[in-house]
C-alpha cells in the first residue's frame, strides 16, 4: 500500500464532501469511540456537515472526550441520501456496524480506516494497517500528512485509542512507533493519567466482584491448552452487571501464565454469544480462530459472535 497516495485519497474525498457520515463497530471500545471524536474534531475544524453514528452508545468512561454527545445510535433505516461520504472506523468488517446492508446500498464512497489483521477491505479506499497498534494511531498519521493542526482536544482522542487498544502499552503490538506518537501527543496537551484514569482505573466494586465470579469459573481443557470462563445471562441479572462490564476481563486473565489461549464467552441477551479471545504466545494467531466463528480481529486479541446459548455439559459448556 502506497500510504501517501491513500492520504491524498482520503484528503481529496473528505475536502470535496460536505455532508459526511462516520460510523464505527457495535459495543465500541476506547479506540473506536476516540477514533469518531477525532475524525469528527478534524471535520469541526474543516468546517463539514457530519453524523457520527454507533449500533450501541459509547461507555460513560469516554464521555470526557470531545464530540461524544454527538454520537447517534445507529438503525437501518437511516436516511444515507443526505450524505455524500461515508468514513468507516476501526471495522474489520462493514457487518461490525449492524448496518451493513444500509451503508452498501447508499450510492456514496466509503472510506475504510482500520487496523485489524482481519478487515476485509470493504471500502473504496481502504487505510488498513494491521500493524498500528490503534485506529487513532493511523488517524494521527494521516492528520500529520496534511498538516491538520493538532488541538489538546484531538490529541487527547488519540491518545485514548492507543492507550486503550495498547492495554495501556503492555500488548504485543506496542512498538517505538507507539510511543512517539503518544509522546507527540502529551507535548500537544492530551494528559496520560487522566484518561488512564477515566478507561482503566475506574471499575465499581459490582464489576470486580462479578469478575471474581466468572474467575470461580476459570477452567483450564488441556487438550486445547485453553483457559476459559463463561457467564450466562442469568448470571449477569444476579450480578446486576451488563455486557460493559466485562470490558477488560478477557485481558485481565490474559495474565495467566499456565494457558496459551484464554476466553471469555458470555450470552448477550439476544440469542448470541460473544467469545473475547487473548493469547501471550508468539506461537498463537488468535485471528484465525475467531474467523473460523465468523469473527476476526488482531493476532493476541480477537472476538466472535455466534448465534446460540450457553448450556451446561457436565464440569464445560457447550453452545447450542
Amino acid at each position: 500500500m502506497d500510504k501517501k497516495f491513500v492520504y491524498s485519497e482520503i484528503i481529496n474525498k473528505v475536502t470535496s464532501a460536505q455532508n459526511i457520515f462516520l460510523a464505527t463497530h457495535e459495543n465500541p471500545d476506547g479506540d473506536a469511540v476516540a477514533s469518531l471524536c477525532a475524525v469528527a474534531e478534524w471535520l469541526t475544524a474543516l468546517g463539514k456537515n457530519f453524523y457520527l453514528a454507533c449500533a450501541d452508545e459509547a461507555e460513560a468512561s469516554f464521555h470526557f472526550l470531545p464530540q461524544t454527545a454527538k454520537i447517534n445510535k445507529l438503525t437501518a433505516n437511516l436516511d444515507f441520501s443526505r450524505f455524500d461520504l461515508a468514513i468507516i472506523l476501526d471495522c474489520g468488517s462493514l457487518r461490525r456496524t449492524k448496518a451493513e446492508a444500509a451503508i452498501k446500498a447508499a450510492p456514496i464512497p466509503i472510506i475504510n480506516i482500520d487496523h485489524h489483521l482481519s478487515n476485509d477491505q470493504f471500502g473504496a479506499v481502504n487505510l488498513v494497517d494491521a500493524d498500528a497498534v490503534s485506529t487513532t494511531q493511523i488517524l494521527y498519521e494521516l492528520f500529520k500528512y496534511g498538516k491538520v493542526d493538532i488541538s489538546r482536544q484531538l490529541a487527547s482522542c488519540i491518545l485514548t485509542g492507543i492507550i486503550t487498544d495498547s492495554g495501556n502499552f503492555a500488548y504485543a503490538a506496542t512498538n517505538p512507533r507507539t510511543f512517539k506518537v503518544a509522546s507527540e501527543m502529551i507535548m500537544s496537551g492530551a494528559n496520560a493519567r487522566n484518561i488512564l484514569m477515566s478507561t482503566a482505573k475506574n471499575k465499581n466494586l459490582t464489576t470486580l466482584k462479578a469478575w471474581g465470579f466468572a474467575l470461580s469459573r476459570l477452567r483450564y481443557n488441556p487438550n486445547y491448552d485453553i483457559a476459559y470462563t463463561v457467564l450466562t445471562q442469568r448470571d449477569l441479572a444476579d450480578l446486576g452487571i451488563g455486557k460493559q462490564d466485562l470490558e477488560g476481563l478477557a485481558s485481565f486473565l490474559n495474565n495467566l501464565k499456565d494457558a496459551k489461549i484464554v476466553l471469555v464467552i458470555y450470552e448477550l441477551g439476544d440469542g448470541r454469544v460473544k467469545g473475547s479471545l487473548r493469547t501471550n504466545r508468539d506461537d498463537v494467531d488468535v485471528c484465525v480462530l475467531a474467523q473460523s466463528f465468523g469473527g476476526g480481529g488482531h493476532k493476541k486479541a480477537a472476538g466472535f459472535e455466534v448465534e446460540g446459548k450457553l448450556v451446561p455439559a457436565g464440569n464445560s459448556w457447550r453452545v447450542e
